[in-house]
């Protein structure tokens, strides 16, 4: 989603929080806590911390930025704790990982990669930063896996019985099947557009290899269900007949070009089909509370030194 700028945006922070240039050295070198011997240092904290402080307009001294501060603190133990216990049991998050990752949501943004770093920088973080939290949330998720999805169970008859008991929530809705092209800045999109229309390239094939949207793999294509697209979209799709392509349009991350495919009418959703939404909507809150136990776990048996 600075390189150059990260070094300049890390003593923009340390001017920020500490105003001089002995202070931000202070800050640099205070611990705010040592988990199973590792430490998180004040600078590293405050990084973790900035967006969000921004974001509720609330200064790091101040009485509320220090509560805030201290819950992301609580975060950050955590972190620290999952990853040791990931280390312990041979799970990893390899750097290509986090990389698509970072890709897709920068993909899913709309915005082109230097926007996407821009706005970070408006948000108080950057790209590092950015992408440990994606490594941390992957990690996070590695773990439930392993340690926690395992051990929680819905048995049949409270799948069954959710199911007669909630049926409206099953009848189904109007799905929108459609492809998407996003023609990134830099591209000839109008000779592109052009082959298209005259049928000398396929949508698919033009998706495949111009688009930046995540669904390029696919040829472009894209279904949903219709009442929850955004209303342009909904009214761009209605003016649209089946097989046929939008005008070009431009976005934030560059050109794009809609084809309908075909818009479906609600069908019920039989007892088969909502089985797997069911089991995850039951399953959603077990999952929350044993996880939270498994911290619990970990925190109760480790050795943490806050010194905030």
């Amino acid at each position: 989603m600075l390189a150059v700028g990260r070094q300049f945006f890390a003593v923009c922070l340390l001017f920020l929080f500490c105003g001089t240039a002995g202070a931000a050295e202070n800050t640099v070198n205070k611990i705010a806590a040592v988990v199973n011997g590792e430490m998180i240092s004040l600078h590293e904290l405050r990084m973790h911390s900035a967006a969000e402080l921004a974001r509720r307009g609330l200064a790091p001294d101040s009485p509320e930025g220090r509560d805030l501060q201290r819950m992301i603190l609580e975060t950050l133990t955590n972190d620290i704790l999952l990853r040791q216990e990931a280390k312990r049991y041979k799970l990893t998050v390899s750097n290509t990982e986090v990389e698509e990752e970072y890709q897709k949501t920068v993909q899913r943004s709309g915005m082109s990669p230097a926007q996407f770093e821009e706005n970070l920088k408006r948000q108080r973080t950057d790209a590092a930063t950015f992408k440990e939290r994606i490594a941390n949330a992957v990690l996070r998720r590695r773990i439930a896996n392993f340690m926690v999805i395992r051990k929680v169970f819905v048995t049949p008859e409270e799948v069954s019985a959710y199911y007669t008991s909630h049926k409206d929530e099953f009848n189904g809705e109007r799905t929108a099947d459609f492809s998407i092209l996003l023609i990134p800045d830099g591209k000839n999109y109008q000779e592109i557009y052009q082959k298209i229309k005259s049928g000398a390239l396929s949508f698919e094939d033009a998706a495949k290899q111009y688009s930046a949207d995540p669904s390029a793999a696919d040829g472009g294509r894209v279904s949903g269900p219709y009442d929850r697209l955004p209303q342009e979209m909904q009214k761009l799709l209605s003016g649209l007949k089946d097989g046929q392509v939008s005008p070009l349009f431009r976005t934030k991350g560059g050109v794009v070009v809609i084809r309908r495919n075909g818009i479906r009418d609600p069908k019920p959703l039989t007892f088969e089909e909502a089985k797997p939404l069911i089991e995850e909507k039951l399953r959603a809150p077990l999952l929350e509370e044993r996880f939270k136990e498994y911290i619990g776990q970990l925190r109760s048996k480790a050795v943490i030194d806050i010194r905030i």
